[in-house]
């Protein structure tokens, strides 16, 4: 476990989450979930209460709902989540390949939803608990229902998929022109001297944000062109290795990084010809 504050810390769980936990005088609020329940026992022995009473889900992503399950909390999430999305034939038997091969530990879409959570938010919602406060922000660049959780006190937020490093982005529930946007405001000055923590890479500079927002533009640009030229999924699909060259990665991920854009831009694809 990484202590980021003395009331703030996260811990990479047994799906490659890094998920978050804040102690406060009433009970824990959890950023994301740890995978097993005895993680979550570990944590709450830290907090002067053992309970955790919120968990927050960052976005849509199957690997948050599966950690999701079995987590005796009151779930809070954007009111998107709730909204079923249907890729089509192609995205589905492409979710069923890449299950069948062994990549079940990577992080895709899921196209339905385990459960309701109990509490869910339009553009913002600010949680008092406890005497720490969390600021919930809509933010659907990375994912449909997409959420960024501030602790303006602590200088600490967590950016869910937002920021990936040495990563491709997941692009399947994402809108690449409001992800640009984020990642714009996350390198200003407005967030200086924030701890900024990325669910696929613990804590990250504002220079890796800046370098994501690189990434992000050119793919932006990229669907922007193909958009207009009303291309074919098979045009789409030859951004794959375009966007790969941009990302360092070592051999081993090469597929499974191939993988992950090949889903994501199947899904986005079809889902925006619905």
């Amino acid at each position: 476990m990484q202590e980021l504050t003395p009331t703030v810390s996260i811990q990479q769980n047994a799906l490659g989450l890094y998920t978050g936990i804040i102690q406060t005088k009433e009970g824990n609020i959890l950023i994301d979930s740890p995978y097993r329940t005895d993680e979550l026992k570990n944590w709450g022995s830290r907090s002067s209460k053992s309970d955790s009473l919120f968990l927050v889900l960052l976005d849509t992503q199957y690997d948050r709902t599966l950690s999701a399950k079995g987590c005796d909390c009151i779930i809070v999430s954007q009111s998107d989540y709730l909204l079923p999305a249907r890729p089509r034939q192609q995205a589905v038997k492409l979710q069923e390949e890449l299950l069948g091969s062994g990549d079940s530990h990577e992080s895709i879409g899921s196209s339905s939803r385990p459960f309701s959570p109990e509490i869910s938010f339009d553009q913002n919602m600010n949680l008092f608990f406890g005497g720490v406060e969390v600021l919930l922000e809509h933010h659907p660049g990375s994912n449909v229902a997409g959420i960024w959780a501030t602790l303006p006190q602590e200088k600490v937020i967590f950016v869910g998929d937002s920021v990936m490093v040495n990563q491709p982005p997941f692009l399947a529930y994402s809108n690449p022109a409001a992800w640009a946007a984020d990642l714009k405001l996350l390198a200003s000055r407005a967030f200086k001297g924030y701890q900024i923590v990325s669910s696929r890479a613990g804590v990250v500079s504002q220079d890796q944000v800046r370098t994501m927002a690189k990434l992000m533009t050119f793919i932006q640009n990229s669907i922007e062109n193909l958009k207009a030229k009303n291309a074919d999924l098979d045009t789409y699909l030859e951004l794959i290795p375009r966007v790969l060259k941009r990302i360092e990665y070592s051999p081993a991920e090469g597929e499974l990084f191939f993988n992950r854009l090949r889903w994501g831009l199947t899904t986005y694809y079809e889902l925006k010809q619905s």
